[in-house]
């Protein structure tokens, strides 16, 4: 009976082990379940923008293929938790970044003879890129020649990043071309689809292949060695405009680090030209060019060059000098190198500038760089994208000399700094230049446009958060307040949640026997929501 009873319990044991290990494998599968899940549920949440602190994501529109074309475009944009993980790892991005972007080329069968038939000029650098790329622009579109113009970032409509002949592309040109992009990639790239910036870059050498361009002018995003623009491997000519700090957490500290990212889009035995720098710095671009076996240029001062006439810069500002110096080297280059002239001034010149030139330089125009924008209601708008130390300085010299003359005969006239800057940039490093503007009130917010956030608004920017640039418009208030000698009152400062709350505030609060200057500048993404809102009003 004890033996029959042991057996039973052995059963029973065996019974129960068996029954164990079934459910210890269930639950390995379940581990492994919710494991993948939990994954999946973290990506997510990194690609897509918090919804807390009041910011409401609406919900998708299909109005319109230009619309839907914007949706599935800035769900390609990193938000910010993604971007502080991609800067930890730099390093690895940065080297990696153009043999990714060579194979995306590949997939959309652009080749490097279709990129070589742009007959490209490239420009790098920190300060003046767009000025510079659009006067080269205007001048070869007014000598007669299909241009290409690509810069970042836009200002009202992403559409104003991809030019034809100074144009941004039409609506209808970019929905075509984007759609076209777009499913070729998610064919072959589903779970590695191109950011926002390169998705861009690669639509601008597809627009420009088909429309078959003469020349297409390509501004760097941020850098140039690793720049996806970069895959560019035999431009006409390459220019470094004014160097200064900014994107330092990319591109180091010090001018000369910064010199040596800039200088990573010179190529074998093409010309390039560069805006005179730092010592430390010019000697890192001199050596960059004796590695790449580049012929190298410093270009003149504007006051050597013979102009036929006394010209203004279609685009305001003294700084703008220096960008038509390299300007008017980089076009006689390009000119020279195709066999358009017949020129015989020496690279790195002064030249006698023909007389068209003169005219193109006067009617270039640059949205959002010392731009004004006066309305029926008393209020002037000047709007400068300035977001380093030395472009700064350059906007607080102009918009002293604008406020200077607006205020010859108006008896009442109240100041108003609307101001906010992004990314690594610090408050301290920039608003100091403005303190003897004798501004009455300073106003910070998010570069955001409206209190909710619409994916379809080619305004959408996800790089930041906003509880991040609310903490750094507070930041921008307190370096304003350290930086006036005067007692400032709280009344005197003010922090909105978006930049059309800023412009209600500024618009309503006039009193009817005032003048109202507003100054907006710290950043490019600010003056561009602010120039979209005064479409919008109206003037």
């Amino acid at each position: 009976m004890t033996n029959k009873k042991q057996r039973t319990q052995r059963d029973q044991i065996k019974l129960f082990a068996y029954h164990i290990k079934k459910t210890s494998h269930i639950f390995q599968l379940l581990f492994v379940y919710v494991h993948i899940a939990t994954i999946e549920y973290l990506k997510r949440s990194l690609l897509v923008p918090s919804t807390s602190s009041n910011c409401v994501i609406k919900p998708k529109k299909m109005s319109s293929k230009y619309e839907e074309a914007v949706r599935l475009l800035n769900g390609l944009q990193s938000n910010a938790a993604t971007i502080k993980k991609m800067r930890e790892q730099r390093d690895f991005l940065q080297t990696t970044n153009l043999p990714i972007c060579r194979k995306y080329l590949e997939t959309l069968n652009i080749s490097r003879n279709q990129i070589d038939n742009l007959n490209i000029i490239h420009v790098s650098g920190t300060k003046g890129k767009g000025s510079t790329c659009a006067f080269v622009e205007r001048i070869l579109r007014d000598a007669g020649f299909k241009t290409g113009l690509y810069t970042s970032p836009h200002l009202v409509h992403v559409r104003e990043r991809i030019r034809l002949n100074g144009e941004p592309v039409n609506e209808e040109l970019f929905s075509t071309e984007f759609f076209k992009v777009y499913s070729e990639l998610k064919q072959y790239h589903e779970t590695n689809m191109p950011a926002y910036f390169k998705f861009l870059t690669l639509m601008a050498f597809q627009i420009f292949t088909s429309q078959k361009v003469d020349v297409a002018i390509f501004e760097v995003g941020i850098g140039g060695e690793y720049d996806c623009t970069n895959v560019i491997d035999n431009p006409i000519v390459c220019g470094i405009t004014t160097l200064d700090y900014d994107h330092i957490s990319i591109l180091g500290s010090k001018l000369s680090e910064i010199a040596w990212h800039k200088s990573g889009i010179f190529k074998n035995n093409v010309p390039a030209f560069y805006t005179p720098t730092t010592v430390e710095a010019e000697e890192v671009i001199k050596s960059r060019a004796v590695e790449k076996n580049v012929p190298l240029y410093s270009i003149p001062p504007i006051s050597s060059y013979t102009f036929p006439r006394e010209i203004s810069t279609g685009i305001s500002g003294r700084h703008q000098l220096l960008n038509v110096s390299l300007a008017l080297q980089l076009v006689n280059a390009w000119f020279r190198q195709k066999g358009h002239s017949d020129s015989t001034a020496i690279f790195g010149k002064p030249f006698e500038v023909p007389t068209k030139f003169c005219d193109s330089i006067e009617k270039c125009q640059w949205p959002g760089r010392s731009q004004i924008i006066e309305t029926n209601r008393g209020i002037t708008y000047l709007l400068d994208g300035a977001h380093t130390p030395k472009s700064m300085e350059a906007c607080a010299e102009w918009a002293d000399m604008e406020m200077k003359k607006i205020e010859e005969g108006n008896k009442k006239l109240r100041r108003i700094l609307l101001f906010q800057c992004t990314a690594d940039r610090c408050p301290t490093t920039l608003i100091p230049f403005l303190k003897n503007l004798k501004m009455s009130q300073i106003i910070s917010c998010p570069t955001q446009l409206y209190p909710s956030l619409n994916q379809s608004s080619d305004s959408t920017n996800l790089n930041t958060s906003r509880n991040e640039q609310l903490e750094k418009s507070k930041m921008c208030l307190e370096s304003w307040k350290i930086s006036q000698e005067e007692n400032v009152v709280d009344d005197q400062m003010r922090v909105f949640d978006c930049i059309s709350n800023s412009i209600d505030f500024i618009e309503n609060s006039k009193n009817p026997d005032e003048n109202v200057i507003v100054l907006v500048t710290g950043s490019l993404h600010l003056v561009g929501g602010v120039i979209g809102l005064l479409e919008k009003i109206g003037k």
